[in-house]
């Protein structure tokens, strides 16, 4: 009897490591055939061996396994063929024992199943926490850049990375477009993500193999320029307007985002994004801070093809109102800051921007001149006293603009104060300025200007003091000005319309 058991141990275990063995070279449906097969060929061996003393038992383990490899049907079939076989082979065709087959295989598929849903609503549970894990930390790594910058495009990049990046939300391409100050139209502004498929999994390519984070994302976003080139050239042509019911429309007034599966050939934006991005499937999503509209996030699959689910729109909604709020922030910042550096009346920037940005130049005067023209209009308090101050501001404000289309795109006007104006002229030399000077001066002369005829010499005029770094000794920046201040007082003196250098 001991050799019999040791012989059944060892048969087992022979069974065991061949059933292995094909377990790895088959397939699911092959693997569980073979498990079946393998758990009958070891009742068959104890049959042998025990003179199937045992068999009612063992046949119990054929039966739990059909079960679990074929659920209910695996029981029915298994429960059906021990009882043949222990008429076959034993000659006994007990009812009992045949539906007491059939409870078991119901007991193990009923345990079977409890199992299998437990393990289910487990990994889907794991799922979801790993999930919202990864999620809150895209948010606190995009709220911690987010604070880092006031600069817009900065924080538009920092937003399309975290969205597209497989250490973020992982969609394969973003675009933002943002709604212009009148609220009529939306302007594409940025886009991050392939044209193409072959695009996109060459940069996940280089992406895997670089081993980034998101961190490390945004920052190559930032520094290398070229990327999404042929996108952005796109993005940046979009002009959509918001006088009618298209689909960015529709998002904002609803004020939640916008799932489309298929393109409706009745709006003619949607057409114009499915032709210019080959978009099929999108998701929409309003930028709203504290009930302003800001823009649009529009996300899509283009490389993977993968569908865009509920799960993974709800996941975009912080971080799409996240956005909105840092931009429109970033919004109120600049124009902070252009109220800060500009003139209210005239738009140009004002005497402390001058400042700053003559600091910047003087420090390559060495390198190349930097030149500057002072500009005063002649006879200003006898135009005021004649005509008001509000005729007056209207003068200041043409006058600008004549001064602004004198100069070139890289000389730079300022507002002085009072009637006076300065222009620098980087990059340029004396005689070349006292040109922009004279160009200047005779285009005012030559303007019409409101209750003109009324001044002393028949029409408004200015005089202009020009001064250059080529011949200063000075290594004070303001003494610039000093200097093209005396060239304007005697510019005054020598009978007013007039430049000196």
């Amino acid at each position: 009897m001991i050799i019999q058991y040791i012989q059944l141990v060892i048969y087992t275990i022979i069974l065991v490591i061949i059933t292995n063995y094909f377990r790895f070279k088959g397939r699911t449906t092959f693997n569980k055939c073979f498990l079946v097969v393998s758990s009958l060929v070891l009742v068959e061996i104890e049959g042998l061996l025990f003179d199937f003393l045992n068999t009612k038992w063992i046949l119990a383990v054929f039966i739990g396994v059909s079960v679990i490899c074929f659920h209910i049907l695996g029981g029915l079939v298994s429960a059906a063929v021990s009882g043949l076989i222990l008429f076959v082979q034993i000659g006994e065709s007990d009812l009992t024992v045949l539906f007491s087959y059939l409870s078991f295989a119901g007991l193990v598929h009923l345990l079977a199943s409890l199992v299998s849903n437990t393990q289910i609503e487990s990994d889907h549970w794991l799922s979801k926490l790993t999930e919202n894990s990864k999620q809150l930390n895209v948010f606190k790594e995009v709220s911690f850049s987010m604070q880092q910058t006031l600069n817009l495009q900065k924080l538009l990049k920092t937003i399309l990375t975290s969205v597209t990046a497989g250490y973020g939300l992982g969609f394969n391409r973003a675009i933002i477009l943002l709604i212009d100050e009148n609220g009529s139209k939306l302007s594409g502004i940025m886009g991050t993500g392939p044209m193409t498929a072959e695009e996109g999994y060459k940069t996940w390519n280089r992406i895997t193999k670089s081993k980034y984070n998101l961190m490390d994302l945004i920052e190559n976003k930032e520094s290398e320029k070229s990327i999404d080139l042929l996108l952005n050239e796109r993005v940046m042509r979009l002009e959509i307007p918001l006088d009618e019911p298209n689909f960015l429309y529709r998002t904002l007034e609803s004020e939640t985002p916008l799932h489309i599966k298929g393109i409706d050939e009745n709006d003619r934006a949607l057409q114009l994004f499915a032709q210019q991005f080959n978009m099929s499937e999108l998701a929409v999503f309003p930028l709203i801070s504290q009930g302003t509209k800001v823009g649009i996030l529009i996300v899509d699959n283009p490389v993977n093809k993968k569908p865009i689910t509920a799960t993974a729109i709800e996941s975009v909604i912080p971080l799409a109102n996240q956005a909105a709020i840092a931009i429109q922030h970033t919004r109120l910042y600049s124009k902070i800051e252009d109220m800060a550096l500009k003139d209210g009346l005239t738009a140009l920037f004002n005497q402390r921007a001058f400042q700053t940005v003559l600091e910047q130049h003087w420090t390559h005067r060495k390198q190349s001149p930097l030149s500057t023209i002072l500009i005063d209009i002649d006879y200003f308090k006898h135009f005021n006293d004649t005509n008001g101050h509000l005729l007056g501001n209207q003068v200041l404000i043409q006058l600008a603009d004549v001064i602004k289309s004198s100069i070139d795109n890289q000389d730079l006007a300022f507002r002085f104060g009072g009637e006076e104006f300065v222009v620098l002229l980087p990059s340029t030399s004396k005689e070349a300025a006292v040109q922009v000077a004279e160009r200047i001066r005779m285009n005012v002369e030559n303007t019409s200007f409101p209750c003109g005829e009324k001044q002393p010499a028949g029409r408004l005029t200015i005089s202009l003091g020009v001064a250059s770094t080529e011949e200063m000794q000075s290594s004070i920046a303001f003494d610039l000005v000093d200097i093209a201040d005396r060239a304007l007082y005697r510019a005054k003196e020598a009978g007013k319309n007039k430049v000196v250098c």
